[in-house]
């Protein structure tokens, strides 16, 4: 096809989705940091836990639907009413029966 250009429209854009990897139980933040109350909810950089401020700075761009939170069943009830009580009732939570690093969170 010498000597004719071919016109497409560009794709349309694929839909973002977040995924936040919230495990593990901080053991360099003790004595602030145990395994009932892990790293991501310590209020460390003012009002917002480290897991709010991290939803919110995603929710900017990702509606509360399309985004996840990864954590361990044993932290998943501190984790939820952390996300509660920022008022993200929509977010996805996702436990891993026990945790095993970060690849298989992934």
């Amino acid at each position: 096809m010498w000597g004719r250009l071919a016109i497409m429209a560009p794709p349309a854009p694929l839909p973002l989705f977040g995924v936040i990897l919230a495990g593990g139980s901080g053991t360099r933040f003790w004595p602030l940091s145990r395994s009932q109350y892990p790293k991501q909810v310590l209020r460390l950089l003012g009002s917002e836990s480290l897991l709010q401020a991290t939803c919110n700075r995603l929710l900017l761009r990702i509606p509360p639907e399309r985004l996840a939170v990864v954590t361990s069943a044993a932290q998943a009830d501190v984790i939820r009413l952390d996300l509660h009580r920022q008022g993200l009732t929509n977010v996805h939570l996702w436990l891993e029966p026990e945790g095993k690093n970060t690849a298989p969170a992934v």
